[in-house]
């Protein structure tokens, strides 16, 4: 199962395996969550950053808030962490 770390920026995906995760999943999730290419963070094209075990999608005015994100996450099957704030003096 893949998981999913939500934080003010955006979400990483962690546990990605392309077994469990096809590409019409992918488009799925990532439809849902309102997407986009991200010129200066992202290959030419691309809605997801990744690394082979991690994807990385921001969040910008475009995309759905981290609120709206969780709902949207558990939907399609993805455990969930939200990290906002965790890195705030308390």
């Amino acid at each position: 199962m893949a998981t999913a770390h939500i934080s003010e920026m955006g979400i990483v995906f962690r546990r990605l395996n392309p077994l469990q995760q096809t590409p019409a999943w992918w488009d799925s999730v990532l439809n849902d969550l309102k997407a986009h290419h991200v010129p200066s963070l992202q290959k030419a094209g691309e809605r997801l950053t990744t690394d082979g075990h991690h994807g990385i999608m921001y969040f910008t005015s475009s995309t759905v808030t981290a609120d709206e994100a969780i709902p949207i996450l558990k939907k399609h099957g993805v455990e969930v962490y939200d990290v906002r704030g965790e890195d705030e003096e308390k």
